[in-house]
């Protein structure tokens, strides 16, 4: 059985290290704009990842809809599944998020046109992502490292999305509640490395330990939780 990172910066990780991880984690891949986009993909040719292309709204005010139609050319060229890091983000961008906006929309166009999974960030405006989903048809949805609220992610799994669970559950208090309130049928792992959080280096392995903690907060068996999320992560891909 093998594992699951829903949720990783690949194009910031040595290839030596990649081929490490993929030896037992699947790495789903994020970009953050379209270089990273682009070496996402160059990355395929040497270790075996899921790439996502994408704008992350951090980064979206320097972009246009002209440079989001140009990454949605690499969907048929490279056979492209996934969209990611994209989203809005009003928690600490706020003053670009009409921007944000514009290329989230655009975005969600291309995911429906092409049946594609969304790789999500969605700080501080989880109900405004939520509502254009649903509004744009989308089947398929992952809410990365979600902190939103309990009464929003009722609506989510009742719609059939994913949240990330991350290794922020160690030091994140909301993070752990997220854990014991969503159910594990809704939950995938990820890491959002080479990520730093306050003082916790997010590598790909953490994985490892954060089943471990799911199952004991859901009374599972190590092994039952890990085939659990593996299932969550095929259903995406099927």
């Amino acid at each position: 059985m093998e594992y699951v990172d829903m949720h990783c910066h690949c194009h910031e990780i040595s290839i030596d290290e990649l081929r490490e991880y993929t030896k037992k984690i699947i790495l789903v891949c994020v970009s953050d704009d379209p270089g990273s986009s682009e070496a996402t993909i160059e990355l395929t040719k040497y270790v075996d990842i899921v790439p996502c292309i994408g704008i992350h709204p951090w980064e979206a005010h320097n972009y246009s809809l002209e440079d989001v139609n140009s990454l949605a050319r690499f969907i048929d060229r490279h056979g492209i599944k996934c969209l990611g890091e994209i989203g809005l983000d009003k928690k600490f961008y706020p003053h670009t998020f009409e921007h944000q906006l514009k290329i989230f929309i655009r975005f969600l166009e291309i995911a429906r046109e092409y049946d594609l999974f969304m790789n999500l960030h969605t700080a501080g405006a989880w109900r405004e992502v939520y509502e254009l989903l649903l509004k744009y048809d989308i089947k398929k949805a992952y809410f990365h490292w979600y902190t939103g609220p309990k009464t929003l992610l009722d609506s989510i799994v009742g719609s059939g999305y994913y949240i990330g669970i991350n290794p922020a559950w160690k030091i994140q208090e909301k993070h752990r509640k997220i854990i014991e309130y969503a159910p594990i049928t809704n939950i995938i792992t990820e890491s959002d490395a080479p990520y730093k959080y306050r003082n916790l280096y997010m590598k790909p392995d953490l994985v490892f330990e954060t089943i471990g903690y799911i199952a004991k907060v859901k009374n599972m068996d190590y092994d039952e939780a890990k085939q659990v999320i593996l299932n969550n992560y095929r259903r995406l891909f099927r």
